[in-house]
C-alpha cells in the first residue's frame, strides 16, 4: 500500500520513561498512539470533538489488533499514518500504520474498529468512502481472534485456571475527557502483570534478567467490553492458552472488583527474548512439559 494514501495523524519521539526492561518502548503507547492517531483522523473526515459534541453523538472503541513489527528505542522518532478501511452506518474500522520516518521502517500497525451511538453524518462517510484503502496483509491477524473468548464474570476466573496478576485502582489521570478508563491503561495492566504469568508458567524473572533474557509481544488483540471510571477497582486474572516451541498465547481478562463485571479482555502473543542478541529464544522440552500442564480449561 503505498504511504501517499495514508493521511498523517500523529508524531512524537520515543521517551526514555516509556521504555522496559528490553530497553525498547512499552506495548501500552502503540495503543495511546492509535488513540490519538482516531481522534485526528476522526477530524480529518469531518467530524473530530466538537463536532461530534454538536451533534451530541458518543463514539466508543470496540477493539484493537495490535502487531508489533520493529523496536522503536529511546530518541526514535514516531510518526503515525492512517486511513479508513470499512464504513457502515454505525461502525468504522480504521488502519493505522506507526513508522520510523528516520529509515521508513514500519514498527506496528493497528487495526480499531469504533462505534457511534448515532448514525455517521452523511458528510462524514462519503469522505471517508473516498480515503478508505484495503487492510494490507501486515495488518491482518495471524494468531488471535479464532474463537471469541468468553463474556466471564470475576467469580468464573480461577475455574478455567487463571491467576491474579494485579489489583490496582483506576486513576482520574487515566482516564479520557468522559471520565472513561483510556485504552492505553488497560493494556498497562496487562504488561505490569506479565512478570507475574511468566514466574506462575515457571519462568523466573528475575533469573532471566540476571541472564539478559525478557519477554516480548508480537501481537494483541483488545476487546473493549465495558467502561471503567475513575475510582473503580480493577481486577487482572490472566492464563496461558497456548504454546509452542518459540510461542505463547496469553489471554487477559480485566473486571471490575466490586461487581465481578468484565471490563476488557485481549489475547497477547509473547516470546522470550535474548537482549544481547535482539533475537526470539526457543522453549526447551522441559520448559513445554510444564507448560502444557498450565493450559488454562476453557
Amino acid at each position: 500500500m503505498p504511504s501517499a494514501e495514508l493521511a498523517p495523524t500523529f508524531a512524537t519521539a520515543v521517551n526514555t520513561w516509556q521504555c522496559d526492561e528490553n530497553d525498547h518502548l512499552n506495548v501500552q503507547y502503540y495503543t495511546e498512539f492509535g488513540h490519538e492517531a482516531s481522534a485526528h483522523l476522526l477530524n480529518q473526515l469531518g467530524f473530530g470533538p466538537r463536532a461530534q459534541r454538536a451533534e451530541g453523538a458518543t463514539v466508543n472503541t470496540s477493539d484493537d489488533h495490535i502487531r508489533y513489527l520493529r523496536e522503536f528505542r529511546v530518541i526514535d522518532s514516531v510518526e503515525v499514518r492512517s486511513a479508513p478501511v470499512e464504513v457502515s452506518e454505525y461502525g468504522l474500522t480504521l488502519y493505522h500504520e506507526i513508522r520510523n520516518p528516520a529509515d521508513g521502517t514500519v514498527a506496528s500497525t493497528i487495526r480499531r474498529r469504533i462505534l457511534s451511538d448515532k448514525p455517521w453524518p452523511a458528510a462524514m462517510c462519503e469522505r471517508a468512502e473516498k480515503a478508505r484503502v484495503a487492510l494490507p496483509p501486515q495488518a491482518q491477524p495471524r494468531s488471535v481472534g479464532t474463537s471469541a473468548l468468553p463474556d466471564l464474570s470475576l467469580a468464573d476466573a480461577t475455574r478455567i485456571g487463571l491467576i491474579d496478576v494485579g489489583r490496582t485502582v483506576v486513576k482520574p489521570a487515566e482516564c479520557d475527557e468522559r471520565g472513561e478508563f483510556l485504552p492505553r491503561h488497560q493494556f498497562g495492566r496487562y504488561s505490569d502483570g506479565a512478570p507475574w504469568l511468566w514466574n506462575h508458567l515457571g519462568f523466573d524473572r528475575t533469573a532471566m534478567q540476571e541472564r539478559q533474557e525478557g519477554s516480548v509481544v508480537v501481537e494483541m488483540l483488545s476487546h473493549y467490553r465495558r467502561p471503567l471510571h475513575a475510582g473503580d477497582l480493577v481486577v487482572v486474572m490472566s492464563g496461558l492458552a497456548d504454546f509452542s516451541d518459540k510461542v505463547l498465547k496469553f489471554t487477559h481478562f480485566l473486571f471490575e472488583a466490586e461487581t465481578g463485571m468484565l471490563a476488557a479482555c485481549a489475547e497477547a502473543v509473547g516470546m522470550k527474548f535474548d537482549q544481547k542478541v535482539r533475537k526470539i529464544m526457543r522453549f526447551s522440552a522441559e520448559d513445554q512439559a510444564r507448560l502444557a500442564g498450565r493450559k488454562l480449561r476453557f
